[in-house]
């Protein structure tokens, strides 16, 4: 099947019952405050929170009277499967998802509740991709394969065809890259739009598979990253024969930057994304200078993040702002030096969130104690106010950030 702007089009209108054509809108503030116009494609407001249903609504959409009947079969910990399993109960076709061991409950149990059939087989991904073989086999289910697939590519490419159709004036997309459908889809509908239009692929520096494949190169993909739905070793043969002809450039992020960018994203456009759908924005922070100047569109490509983890990242954030702080002050073990760190605090306006008093510190004298005092303050010249107000009383303090 050779893929075509008409192809995405008509895609678009046979999904539109059920996915959404999510908004795309400009950030004044974070394009303020990056010096960049940044237009964000608000995908993690999907029904199941990320853009996979796309492609597998196209998928399944191709399938015969007698495919259906069949059912399907996928191999995914994430979106793919909460997609699929979504969409199939809609079109009445039975799915079957295979999970690693150790896949969390919270993608489980929701996978079950958009009707999937959850197998947990597999101690990796690997491992789960050889049962989804063994079930074809033996059971005759068909693959939905989550990105080397040309229909759902076309399904994905349906994201920049609505983000272009809002703001024809975005010059430069930033897309994350996984397995590489979405970067495939989205490159083909926009440059068919726009000849111009330069699209960039954006990829965790631990699982750097496209800038290998496209620039030759061997660096290991493996690790832990907060971008774990892109945490992908090798890109798919069928999105790399569209990537190599229309997509021009490949960069990747730390896991630092994509931190930096779910909390800015909280912060200022109030949305909870996902470490995969941050890191468009984690490529500006990183590489600001690079993109000075242009009109950049960035797909949020989800935003299933736990909550644990979207709370430390938050809590973070604080910490580097100067915001949030535990300070370590050593004291003369005496009445009234407790009152003289509460003084100050309170004369500066800094809330106290917790306190430890501790006489029985090992590594102090006999006559001293050791403070640990958590404070909120405005920012790091708030603090750093009373630090020194601190210190004027000659009780020595230690900075201890929550990270």
């Amino acid at each position: 099947m050779q893929l075509n702007l008409n192809d995405i089009i008509n895609v678009h209108k046979k999904i539109s019952d059920n996915v959404k054509w999510t908004e795309t809108s400009f950030s004044n503030s974070i394009s303020e405050k990056l010096g960049v116009d940044i237009y964000f494609k608000f995908e993690n407001r999907q029904f199941t929170g990320a853009f996979k249903v796309r492609g597998s609504y196209a998928k399944l959409l191709s399938f015969s009277e007698s495919e259906k009947r069949s059912g399907v079969v996928a191999m995914s910990a994430g979106n793919h499967a909460q997609g699929l399993a979504f969409i199939s109960k809609k079109m009445n076709i039975k799915s079957n998802i295979v999970m690693p061991e150790g896949t969390p409950f919270t993608k489980i149990r929701r996978t079950k509740n958009f009707g999937g059939n959850v197998i947990i087989k597999g101690s990796n991904l690997d491992a789960s991709y050889n049962h989804v073989q063994r079930l074809i086999e033996d059971k005759g289910f068909i693959e939905v394969h989550p990105y080397n697939d040309i229909n759902v590519i076309s399904g994905q490419g349906t994201i920049s065809y609505e983000m272009l159709s809002d703001c024809n004036e975005i010059d430069t997309l930033l897309i994350p890259v996984g397995g590489g459908g979405l970067i495939a889809g989205c490159a083909l509908a926009a440059k068919s739009m726009n000849k111009n239009i330069k699209v960039i692929g954006v990829e965790s520096d631990l699982y750097p598979s496209l800038t290998n494949k496209m620039f030759n190169k061997n660096m290991k993909c493996k690790g832990s990253t907060l971008a774990e739905g892109i945490a992908v070793s090798e890109v798919g043969n069928v999105p790399f024969s569209i990537i190599k002809e229309l997509v021009d450039d490949v960069i990747t992020v730390t896991d630092k930057s994509i931190e930096r960018a779910i909390a800015m994203l909280a912060e200022h456009e109030k949305t909870v994304v996902e470490g995969a759908g941050a890191v468009g924005l984690a490529a500006i922070l990183q590489n600001n200078q690079k993109f000075i100047g242009k009109k950049i569109g960035i797909v949020i490509c989800g935003g299933n993040i736990d909550s644990k983890v979207l709370s430390s990242i938050l809590m973070r954030d604080l910490v580097r702002s100067g915001q949030v702080t535990t300070l370590t002050i050593t004291m003369p073990d005496k009445p009234g030096q407790l009152q003289i760190i509460s003084k100050i605090c309170a004369n500066n306006g800094a809330n106290v969130l917790q306190v430890e008093h501790s006489r029985f510190a090992m590594d102090l004298s006999a006559s001293l104690a050791k403070l640990n005092i958590t404070v909120e303050t405005q920012n790091t010249d708030h603090l750093n106010k009373i630090i020194n107000e601190i210190e004027r009383h000659e009780l020595p303090v230690n900075i201890e950030g929550l990270i």
